[in-house]
């Protein structure tokens, strides 16, 4: 069994909205080791309540315990996995419909990345999504054979059949963007949500128009290296999958899915700026849901509710603590500019977050750790104001 420990300083640098790729390793492997550990549950589970699929889960889960660590590794981390094995397990436990069978899929993707020669069969009769790899359209309802031999994958259900290399009538693989500056990188596999909520006014997609996307990855890119490398050092840790989105009215939108860890989704921005303070933005909701996973911050039985600027309705205790979180980010982002427009956005989301933090701390459902993780984010605020009382002192005596 793994077991995860956090250093004093750098719980303390996370409160404060950094931490660092070493913070984002760790928050990595955590969300890793519940995502096995869910896997593990989901197939004790299928037992236990004679799921049809037991049988299939269970030689599943034991085959990819001895697949090589590296490949695991690999696909354990990807967002879809993760978010899949926590609907499944949640669907176990209430009797809904599900399919603890797909963990064949799963197999069958970190067989592939590992190069291990052998075949595994999928549940077949719907399109079959390799995690990391794309999504196999049979043409019949029976399984598909997902074979590696020699180094070579491909996947066949009788009568379609395709080598995974390349894209094919029944074959899509995942799309990639890559963009790089100044020596630091950033690798996105554009991939669909696997079945995430979104809100009701933007759809998600499985493919972008590319030479848009990513002329105004490599701007944001290019923009966040330069001005805020810290922050380009965590997104680079952080995301690996992007989630292309369209929407049905003017704006951007930009979300995360608190369960699959690394994804981010996002419409397509006009401005590169705009690209780059929501990539600050939704990475900070990614770090805030692993950390959660191993300290309780909030009360989440409470029934205690705040307004906040950005939303309508009352939220709830950690929801809040997200939406600060996030918008610690924002108003620093916006900080390092001093256009028009950026003092604009600094001035709204400071003291928005500002109000939210001390609702937050007034509520009474902060726990013993997360009152420090708040105290920490208090600095951070208060180094906002003294900044600006600073610069009107100067602004007065130049104006003497």
């Amino acid at each position: 069994m793994t077991t995860h420990s956090m250093d004093p300083a750098m719980f303390a640098a996370l409160a404060r909205g950094g931490g660092g790729p070493g913070a984002v390793r760790l928050l990595a492997s955590v969300r890793r080791s519940r995502t096995l550990l869910l896997i593990h549950a989901l197939v004790e589970l299928a037992e236990r309540s004679r799921h049809p699929s037991a049988a299939l889960a269970r030689s599943a889960y034991e085959q990819l315990r001895v697949v090589p660590r590296a490949a695991l590794q690999a696909v354990l981390d990807y967002p879809r996995v993760g978010a899949w094995a926590v609907r499944t397990t949640a669907r176990l436990q209430t009797g809904a419909p599900c399919s603890p069978g797909q963990l064949m899929a799963v197999l069958a993707a970190a067989r592939v990345l590992a190069g291990a020669d052998g075949v595994v069969e999928v549940p077949g009769g719907a399109p079959v999504v390799l995690p990391s790899l794309g999504t196999f359209r049979p043409l019949t309802s029976r399984s598909v054979r997902v074979v590696t031999s020699g180094g070579t994958s491909f996947a066949s259900d009788g009568e379609a059949f395709t080598d995974l290399r390349t894209a094919s009538f029944c074959w899509q693989p995942v799309g990639r963007l890559h963009t790089s500056h100044d020596g630091l990188s950033l690798l996105l596999t554009v991939d669909g949500t696997g079945e995430q909520n979104l809100p009701p006014q933007v759809s998600a997609h499985d493919s972008l128009p590319a030479g848009a996307w990513r002329e105004r990855v490599d701007e944001a890119w290019r923009l966040l290296v330069t001005g805020h490398r810290p922050v380009a050092e965590e997104i680079a840790a952080t995301l690996s999958v992007l989630t292309p989105l369209s929407t049905s009215g003017s704006g951007h939108a930009a979300l995360t899915f608190a369960n699959a860890f690394g994804c981010v989704a996002m419409s397509l921005p006009d401005d590169p700026r705009v690209m780059a303070v929501a990539l600050a933005h939704e990475v900070q909701h990614g770090k805030l849901s692993a950390l959660l996973d191993l300290f309780p911050l909030v009360d989440h039985l409470s029934s205690h509710h705040m307004r906040v600027a950005w939303r309508n309705d009352p939220r709830p205790p950690v929801a809040v603590l997200q939406g600060v979180y996030a918008h610690l980010a924002v108003s620093t982002f916006w900080a390092r500019y001093h256009d028009h427009e950026a003092r604009a956005e600094f001035d709204r989301w400071s003291t928005a977050t500002q109000d939210a933090l001390t609702s937050l701390r007034a509520s009474g459902t902060l726990t013993d750790l997360g009152e420090i993780f708040v105290e920490q984010m208090r600095l951070v605020t208060d180094s906002w104001t003294d900044s600006g009382d600073q610069c009107q002192r100067v602004d007065k005596k130049l104006t003497i």
